[in-house]
């Protein structure tokens, strides 16, 4: 190995013991098998074997940065991630560090701001998927007694979870989002429509492993299910397993979302080959405040026998979810005094009494 090489794995091992060393002395409080002296020799070894592919340095800095933050993550991750400490020790400033060493070895010249700002990213986006897998793996537990037929469910979540997310995020809303943002009515359908697409699909992949063992789910399994991946680890803690980049305006939906209940129906009708009928009516309740989430479960009044029941209105933007029908008046929401998505009246009456700040003209023609 040449002996600048050298030179730099050596300051590259020195800096990694300071740099671990102060984040383990952070959780020191927290009780571990370990003593402090193991745990930095342990995440060290990781991120130095990680560090040490001279492939690295021929590597875009940007590119760099993520190769160094996901090599170092998987044996730690693997060894470490039941640790009481995992979710509170920062190693940010270890994996900058280290990824600033590598960076000047390869002979780039970068601000460590920007260093540093890709590493959080790509740190805290490994932290989420661990703290998801952890879910999965504590939710499919709780509703599967199989273990087996468990491991089938968490697979089938895994696998539906990226490809329902993509398939949202890339729904044709980005640019309307990009320069007016997103109304709370647009928001909510968005989490609604990831949490359909996700559980079907996981459903879908699953269900003859679950049927075989006698663990064929039931609505109130999805219920109990959706249920504690909206709060898998209680409500006093903030995770989630909805994505929060369809939440984060929302806020976590509330143990009561009407929608638990409706998914599941509709979820479990299709698996057994059995008919969902039209959206029931709702009865809107009296005496909502300004600013109530808009998750504010609404009572399902009896199939058909509300005003609004009917096929609904074909340019409302609730689509299957319009409580309206083709006869009804049609309002432009207005977000920031631009124009926005259009709703039937039905719909945007509806929306009102949970937010009565929105805004919106009637829509000529």
């Amino acid at each position: 190995m040449p002996r600048d090489a050298m030179r730099y794995l050596e300051r590259l091992h020195n800096n990694l013991y300071n740099t671990v060393g102060d984040a383990v002395s952070r959780i020191a409080y927290i009780q571990s098998d370990w003593g402090p002296d193991e745990i930095v020799k342990r995440i060290v070894r990781f991120m130095y074997k990680a560090c040490s592919d001279n492939e690295l340095v021929r590597m875009p800095w940007e590119e760099l940065c993520k190769e160094v933050v996901e090599r170092g993550f998987q044996g730690y991750s693997a060894a470490c991630s039941e640790m009481d400490w995992f979710y509170e020790i920062d190693l940010v400033p270890a994996f900058t560090q280290a990824a600033m060493e590598l960076i000047g070895a390869s002979g780039q010249h970068v601000h460590p701001p920007g260093v540093q700002e890709i590493v959080h990213a790509e740190y805290e986006d490994k932290l989420d998927r661990c703290m998801l897998d952890k879910a999965f793996w504590d939710v499919t537990s709780s509703v599967i007694s199989d273990e087996k037929a468990a491991g089938k469910l968490r697979g089938a979540l895994t696998k539906a979870y990226w490809p329902a997310l993509d398939e949202v995020l890339n729904d044709g809303s980005l640019p309307r989002e990009m320069l007016y943002g997103l109304d709370q009515a647009s928001e909510l359908r968005r989490v609604e429509s990831f949490t359909r697409k996700w559980l079907d699909d996981a459903l879908s992949r699953s269900w003859q492993a679950l049927e075989n063992v006698g663990e064929t789910p039931s609505e109130e399994l999805v219920m109990d299910m959706l249920k504690q991946l909206i709060a898998p680890f209680g409500t006093s803690n903030p995770f989630s397993c909805l994505p929060a980049a369809l939440t984060e305006g929302l806020g976590r939906p509330p143990p009561d979302w009407a929608f638990i209940r409706t998914i599941s129906r509709e979820l479990i009708a299709s698996m057994t080959g059995g008919q969902v009928g039209a959206p029931a009516a709702k009865k809107r309740k009296k005496g909502k405040k300004a600013g109530e989430s808009a998750y504010q479960e609404e009572e399902d009044a009896e199939a058909g026998g509300g005003a609004f029941s009917g096929t609904g209105h074909p340019r409302c933007t609730s689509a299957d979810d319009c409580i309206g029908n083709a006869t009804s008046t049609l309002i432009r929401h207005l977000h920031n005094n631009k124009p926005g998505d259009t709703y039937c009246q039905p719909c945007w009456d509806s929306f009102c009494e949970r937010n009565p700040t929105l805004k919106g003209v009637v829509e000529e023609g």
